[in-house]
């Protein structure tokens, strides 16, 4: 586990996804964790952590929906079944797929978690 820890920001940054927040975010087990499952599903080619890239930034998403109360099991449903409409100002209307196939519920709940414990450092704007 130790090798996978030292190699996921190295990794990260050879994937041209990584930026000074992503690496510090990547250092905790569980962030790392779930930053590996989402680059091994595809999250990453469309989402970034901090820059919005097809879709939403992951530091939008928390920041969107961290007060609301069902955000997780809403978020968790949303990558199970895909949609769009959300974030039109973002993506321009290009839909998320589906992922109930390709992820378990486990899976996707740790990529969830791990967005809505992202804070947006509005300053940075």
């Amino acid at each position: 586990m130790k090798k996978i820890l030292i190699l996921l920001p190295l990794l990260l940054t050879a994937c041209g996804v990584a930026d000074d927040t992503t690496l510090k975010i990547a250092q905790s087990k569980k962030a790392a964790h779930a930053l590996t499952i989402a680059r091994q599903s595809g999250c990453l080619n469309c989402h970034n952590v901090t820059s919005s890239i097809i879709g939403p930034a992951w530091v939008l998403v928390a920041d969107r929906y961290k007060s609301s109360p069902d955000a997780r099991e809403m978020l968790i449903e949303k990558v199970k079944k895909g949609g769009n409409g959300s974030w039109n100002d973002i993506t321009g209307g290009a839909s998320m797929p589906a992922h109930e196939k390709r992820l378990s519920h486990e899976h996707i709940a740790l990529i969830v978690d791990f967005i809505l414990s992202l804070k947006h450092d509005k300053s940075a704007e």
